[in-house]
């Protein structure tokens, strides 16, 4: 994404609306009442509406569950150094206190807008923050989870600057046992497959979470998860996949490893991506997909419809300053697997609001 336009879509945003969550009022029409129904739009709103309104220049979404009835969501936004919006987060835990997860977020985005910093050359200056809504309990407001992505493939002692960064934001103490677990994992992957991401919930049972990309096939991930000594059944992997591989439903896979200190967690997250990039918009791309689950029966048809009407083009908002270009689409489908069970089954749809044209001053 080109800097000026972040330039220029936060210097707008910010005469727009106070907060996110005026900002997003502006946009709930343009979500199906299907994927988010009005009580969980308030709930969302509750969540993350005080949050700096120019979180809306950097790419963020809902995470919407299309296996159950419940039209609810979590949410998860970008968060990058240098930009306006980062200053902004770092003046908010100025005021929270030292270990607080917002205080480790701050203190993570001062050490990588030093540019010879080991971190920033491992993780770069971009994290991903995940907060849970409909999964949350009740009266609750736990702290998001929090995720690294690497700036280039890591190598084994990369990992190690990776879970200390993701240690020092939540304020956690490093576990021996947990990173040996975590490398284990790691060395068995393949030549053309990789640590995509790596992160964690401070308000949950502790764990690392890898998202592990460059999966081609159900057999590569099948061998993959053999050779890592996933506890979970691999037929149950094989009887998921094998019918949307075989409809051409997807372009690449990834797997979602929850790994403590004991091992490696039950649970698999296996994540389908329409194209080999991940920011798709367009509902052409995730057609086969969409027909292939649907087929399956294992997510519900009305809400698969109203995940493929959403990706379908880009809207413009008009507001005080001029017109954003609003570009929305799907990141990728996931299916869980748990013991026997297939499900949750969610969507991850995006937003990007771009300034158009960039105003002059920002060039």
């Amino acid at each position: 994404m080109q800097q000026t336009w972040v330039r220029a879509t936060e210097q707008r945003l910010a005469r727009e609306a106070n907060c996110l969550g005026e900002l997003l009022e502006r946009l709930r029409a343009s979500v199906s009442p299907l994927l988010i129904g009005a009580r969980e739009w308030e709930a969302l709103l509750k969540r993350v509406g005080a949050h700096p309104v120019t979180l809306a220049a950097f790419p963020f979404g809902f995470e919407v569950p299309l296996h159950e009835r419940r039209p609810g969501a979590d949410v998860g936004v970008s968060l990058v150094g240098g930009s306006r919006t980062a200053e902004l987060f770092k003046e908010t835990a100025s005021v929270t206190g030292a270990g607080s997860v917002a205080s480790g977020i701050a203190g993570f985005l001062d050490e990588t807008d030093r540019e010879e910093s080991p971190l920033r050359r491992v993780v770069g200056r971009k994290l991903l923050l995940e907060y849970d809504v409909v999964s949350a309990p009740a009266g609750s407001l736990p702290a998001p989870g929090v995720f690294l992505y690497p700036e280039a493939p890591w190598r084994l002692d990369d990992i190690g600057v990776t879970l200390d960064a993701l240690d020092s934001i939540t304020s956690r103490d490093r576990d021996q046992a947990e990173r040996r677990q975590v490398r284990r994992v790691c060395r068995v992957l393949g030549p053309d497959t990789y640590v995509g991401a790596a992160g964690t919930f401070p308000a949950r049972a502790r764990m690392v979470r890898l998202a592990l990309m460059g999966f081609k096939s159900a057999h590569a991930v099948m061998q993959f998860l053999e050779l890592a000594g996933w506890p979970g059944a691999r037929a149950l992997v094989a009887a998921t996949l094998s019918p949307l591989e075989s409809r051409g439903a997807f372009a690449r896979l990834a797997a979602h490893l929850d790994v403590h200190a004991a091992g490696i967690g039950s649970t698999l997250g296996l994540s389908l991506y329409a194209g080999e990039r991940q920011w798709l918009k367009g509902g052409q791309h995730w057609t086969a997909l969409i027909d292939a689950i649907r087929e399956s029966g294992i997510a519900l048809p009305e809400k698969l419809s109203a995940l493929h009407d959403w990706a379908m083009g880009q809207d413009s908002l008009t507001g005080k300053s001029g017109t954003f270009v609003m570009v929305r689409g799907i990141h990728h489908v996931k299916i869980t697997l748990t013991g026997d069970q297939v499900g949750p089954v969610k969507g991850y749809i995006f937003l990007l609001l771009l300034s158009w044209p960039p105003e002059p001053d920002t060039l």
